[in-house]
């Protein structure tokens, strides 16, 4: 029964951002930051889990849960179909300028029927983000053979994740995308990934399309007063 149809319209209200410590936590504040140009006012958040915040938002303790998951989400999948009618996605407004800020950093995405046919009359527009796996660029003897044999199995077992894993894996490819600003990959998981993948080439068995990415990110400047992202992951104190 609440007014609000689109996400912009989240300003003020009490909400869960997720756990502290949480990529859901990190998500949440960065992005309200980024539409409205201010943090999350501390009386409004709450760090509950995904769990505790629906119970929440049904019993109207809270306004808005943010919750940041790969669909189709168990979390909804396996939740009591009358429950289930008592919530509702916000939706990205096109048009809104709180929109055209967030589009800095985050990138539109659909939440599709065909996750939740019980639930959704109609496709909702929303917000995704990409995931990193990201390290220093260590040149330890034990970091570097770490890594590679992650690479190496994530080829090895790429196949098996598409059809077997979480059905988000069936959107992913496996590929060496451009990275932002001030990001380069690992060089010896690069090198690993890329002979990984002319393998595959002459294999012919390349399928797809999410990307499997990894990073290092650009060092930050010491003595930086602790931000509230960096709190919230649990960086500094």
């Amino acid at each position: 029964d609440s007014p609000m149809k689109n996400i912009n319209e989240i300003k003020d209200k009490v909400m869960s951002v997720g756990l502290i410590g949480s990529g859901t936590a990190q998500s949440a504040t960065t992005l309200y930051r980024l539409m409205f140009g201010q943090p999350i006012p501390e009386q409004n958040a709450q760090h509950l889990s995904n769990e505790d915040a629906l119970a929440a938002l049904i019993v109207k303790k809270i306004d808005v849960a943010i919750i940041v998951a790969g669909q189709p989400a168990k979390l909804f999948t396996d939740m009591n179909p009358e429950l289930l009618q008592q919530i509702r996605f916000l939706r990205v407004d096109p048009n809104a300028p709180e929109t055209a800020r967030a589009k800095q950093t985050y990138y539109p995405a659909t939440i599709h029927v065909s996750s939740y046919p019980n639930w959704l009359k109609e496709d909702v527009p929303t917000w995704t983000v990409k995931a990193f796996l990201v390290t220093y660029d260590y040149n330890l003897r034990d970091t570097v053979g770490n890594l590679k044999r992650f690479a190496d199995s994530l080829c090895t077992n790429f196949d098996n994740l598409q059809e077997h894993g979480h059905p988000k894996w069936k959107q992913v490819k496996l590929e060496l995308p451009s990275l932002g600003k001030g990001w380069q990959y690992y060089q010896p998981v690069e090198r690993r990934l890329k002979a990984c993948f002319a393998h595959r080439a002459a294999m012919q068995t390349s399928k797809g399309p999410a990307t499997a990415q990894g990073g290092t990110p650009a060092p930050r400047a010491d003595g930086r007063p602790c931000s509230d992202q960096e709190r919230l992951l649990l960086l500094c104190k």
